[in-house]
């Protein structure tokens, strides 16, 4: 009995296998997404507008297609003379399985993207039928012996094979077509796997093979002349002004902001010429060190702690200091006769704020890593104390000028991301080549600067726009060939925006540093600065030419090394003087000691006097406290302004 029970068991396992085995291998080809078939209805209007009804019929099993399909539809076309044209396109209607459905719409690169579903709807498996309904205008291309829709039914696009695609052209009033064409498979090629035939008002395809994923059906389709009424002279111009848009919005764009610049720089920003600069050896009006600085530079350089450190060093040499260098700190200490003196309420702005300093920490400050924060108030102390006393005295900024600039540049770049043809995905690549524009105008006004000192002011500002723009011309060129590795972005259209963006940038970056321009007080103390540069770095022989120059003594060495340390010339003045020291006796050369100055270093006094000088300032700022970090625990060493992030926002 058990033996027919277990021979039982195994037939009905052994038959249950024989039908699931099969079905096991039909079941992944019963799974697998595709379009069934894909047809077209395509009406001609006689003003040459299209309206196009595509049937997609789809098999959804949830891989995919899950909340529903999507049609791309490129914007663009190249008309009869090969020229790219804009095409306009509005979505009619979009229907499943015969009731409309939701459908929203967003631009890609070139094109506009159609979703048909809902992100909140899941389609359930199984056989679906779309219908998506749009009107398109300038699809048809005019020869001169006869009229033609060129048109590609499917797009070669899809990521589903295709079973069947087919197409119907009904042209308007009737009309018969001269002549058809079909062609098939992947992008480019000249297949012929279709049939077609023509009629009265008709012209019907029909594809004799399945297509594959990324494979399409295009059609052609000849009309004879004056079925379809052609543009008037208005429509074209309309339509080559859109088409062109880029290429007018962006140079107009970047020649209002330039011009505007050029303008005002003209009325405002232009430098009161130049006078006669003659050596001498005195600083024009009785300027301090700080000042030079601040009038050669047009404000400070290095952050203030040049001219920080010209004062420090001035106030050493006349006694009211004495600056001790252990290396990894200095030490600013009052002397006693600066103590009995109290001499620094009628010391000049900056050097006044850096005493009190001094004297608020008892005579004696420390600049080292430990004393990091209470350096940086004292910086910000002197620096605050010269701007208020003399800003805009000698040197205008004019942003009262700048401002409108921008907000000029600002109401192109919108005109042009507003009204121009801009493909989105430009702009995200665009931020890299922008932030390198600003650099470049940088670079050009030091540049330009640098490399005509001496020429006439007009051929200096040329110089400065003409690098400027020479690297943007180089800028863009080498933007324009990442945008094409990088994208499918029309570069043929999208290099007038790149271009001129850019531009509008870099203009602004140019005239930035332009803009600012000498007081007829500042130009003169600037031609007396350059006669004390000249001074203080000619070779000793043509020193020693100079009319009336003093001669070389520790005491010369000491009252102009202040300014050599603000014009960063000090190591050629240090030089000097140890050449002069050389040159003396051996005895005056053994006798010097800077009292002033007190360092643990070894080596010549031009190592150690001109390497503290020029080194003053990135010791100090080596000591000032780095940055807020986050890398440590909120609950460990948290404060307000740490931490990630920053902004702020709201609910939505």
């Amino acid at each position: 009995m058990r033996r027919h029970q277990a021979f039982g068991q195994l037939f009905l396992l052994a038959l249950l296998l024989a039908f699931t085995l099969p079905l096991a291998g039909i079941s992944p080809a019963m799974a697998q997404e595709n379009i069934r078939s894909y047809h077209a209805d395509i009406t001609i209007g006689a003003d040459g507008g299209l309206t196009v009804a595509e049937t997609i019929t789809v098999q959804a099993e949830g891989i995919d297609i899950r909340h529903g399909i999507f049609r791309d539809f490129p914007l663009t076309m190249l008309d009869a003379d090969g020229c790219r044209l804009r095409v306009d396109f509005d979505v009619i209607s979009v229907t499943r399985d015969g009731a409309p459905e939701d459908w929203t719409t967003e631009g890609i690169t070139g094109g506009i993207r159609i979703y048909a579903g809902s992100k909140d709807t899941v389609v359930s498996r199984g056989e679906h039928t779309y219908v998506l309904t749009y009107h398109t205008d300038r699809q048809i291309r005019f020869f001169p012996d006869h009229d033609e829709l060129y048109w590609n039914v499917t797009g070669n696009g899809w990521q589903f094979a295709m079973g069947r695609a087919s197409a119907r052209v009904t042209l308007p009033g009737g009309a018969t077509p001269t002549r058809l064409a079909a062609y098939t498979g992947p992008l480019g090629a000249t297949n012929r796997n279709a049939g077609m035939s023509g009629g009265s008002g008709r012209a019907d395809f029909t594809t004799t093979r399945p297509l594959g994923p990324h494979e399409g059906l295009t059609i052609v389709v000849a009309i004879q002349k004056g079925v379809i009424t052609p543009p008037t002279a208005d429509q074209q111009r309309t339509w080559w002004l859109r088409d062109n848009i880029n290429l007018l919005l962006g140079p107009a764009s970047l020649a209002i902001v330039f011009f505007y610049y050029v303008w005002f720089w003209r009325r405002v920003g232009r430098d009161p010429q130049r006078g006669i600069v003659v050596p001498r050896w005195d600083a024009p009006e009785g300027l301090s060190p700080a000042l030079v600085n601040y009038v050669d530079n047009k404000g400070f350089s290095g952050g203030g702690w040049t001219a920080f450190s010209a004062s420090a060093i001035d106030l050493a040499v006349k006694g009211h200091l004495r600056l001790t260098d252990l290396g990894d700190a200095l030490t600013l200490q009052r002397t006693a006769a600066s103590a009995a003196a109290t001499p620094f309420a009628t010391l000049p702005a900056g050097q006044s704020s850096l005493m009190k300093t001094v004297n608020g920490a008892g005579g004696r400050f420390v600049i080292d890593k430990q004393n990091g924060t209470a350096v940086q108030k004292a910086g910000e102390a002197f620096r605050r104390a010269i701007e208020k006393e003399h800003s805009g005295k000698y040197y205008r900024r004019n942003i009262g000028y700048i401002i409108p600039g921008v907000l000029v540049s600002i109401a192109g770049i919108i005109a042009l991301l507003g009204f121009g043809d801009v493909d989105p995905a430009i702009l995200p690549i665009i931020v890299a080549p922008a932030i390198v524009a600003v650099v470049l105008g940088l670079m050009a006004v030091r540049l330009g600067r640098s490399f005509r000192q001496g020429a006439p002011l007009a051929k200096r500002i040329v110089s400065v726009i003409a690098l400027g723009f020479i690297g943007l011309a180089g800028l863009s060129v080498i933007s324009g060939a990442l945008l094409a590795l990088l994208s499918e972005i029309d570069i043929a259209n999208q290099w007038p925006v790149l271009t001129c963006l850019l531009g509008i940038v870099l203009t602004n970056a140019i005239f930035f540093f332009l803009m600012g321009a000498p007081t007829p007080l500042g130009r003169k103390l600037m031609d007396g600065i350059e006669g004390l540069r000249l001074y203080l770095t000619v070779a000793e022989k043509d020193r020693m030419n100079m009319a009336g120059a003093p001669q070389m003594s520790p005491k010369h060495f000491e009252t102009l090394l202040p300014y050599a340390v603000a014009l960063g010339v000090e190591k050629p003045w240090s030089r000097a003087f140890e050449t002069w020291l050389a040159a003396a006796t051996a005895g005056a050369a053994a006798a010097y000691t800077a009292a002033w100055y007190h360092g643990d270093g070894f080596g010549t006094f031009g190592d150690r006097i001109g390497g503290f000088s020029s080194g003053m300032a990135s010791t100090i700022q080596s000591t000032l406290p780095a940055p807020t970090s986050s890398s440590s625990s909120g609950f460990s060493g948290g404060s307000s302004g740490g931490g990630g992030g920053g902004g702020g926002g709201g609910g939505w």
